[in-house]
């Protein structure tokens, strides 16, 4: 079974690069971007993208009860 990463700001610059290279690498790669400075065109199309803001506790609590994630990446 991959490894699941969660990326937060996965949709800027060094996010962007760094979700590319764990989708590269093999493991499955989820990214959360509020899109407050990031892209949604800059993530890679293999990944999971959700739109949330990491300060919005509920969702965030969801998203984790929703999505098996081994790793963070913030």
């Amino acid at each position: 079974m991959k490894k699941s990463v969660l990326v937060t700001g996965g949709a800027g610059y060094i996010g962007s690069h760094t979700v590319k290279a764990l989708l590269d690498a093999g493991y499955d790669v989820h990214v959360l971007d509020n899109l407050a400075s990031g892209a949604r065109e800059a993530v890679d199309s293999r990944a999971k993208f959700t739109k949330l803001d990491v300060y919005q506790k509920e969702e965030l609590r969801n998203y984790f009860r929703n999505n098996r994630i081994d790793a963070v990446l913030h």
